[in-house]
């Protein structure tokens, strides 16, 4: 009857060795499938902030450029307007000299 109870207890520890194993590996399994998905998460979050980034800096750059170009036609009209100012100046001077050289003479 004692060798019994020894049995009875020996079987019980490794039943219960066996279901600590167990209960360990599907830890271990249950916190690498977790780590999985959290890296998955992550990189999906960098994804979307990568494609979200480069949206910003095509829209920015779009921006940019039409700025630039409103201002370049805004330089050029200026531009245009200072050389017309300057041609009328120009022929009002060459008057003016050419009617004190003649006069002088």
């Amino acid at each position: 009857m004692a060798i019994e109870a020894i049995n009875v207890v020996v079987a019980a520890e490794r039943a219960a060795e066996k279901l600590r194993g167990d209960a360990l590996a599907e830890a271990r399994s249950i916190v690498a499938a977790a780590e999985s998905a959290g890296k998955n998460e992550v990189e999906k979050a960098v994804n979307f902030a990568e494609s979200q980034a480069q949206a910003l800096c095509r829209k920015a750059d779009d921006q940019g450029k039409e700025i630039a170009a409103e201002i370049a036609d805004k330089v050029k009209d200026e531009c245009l307007s200072l050389e017309e100012n300057a041609e009328e100046k120009m022929s009002r001077a060459v008057a003016i000299i050419m009617e004190r050289v003649m006069g002088r003479q």
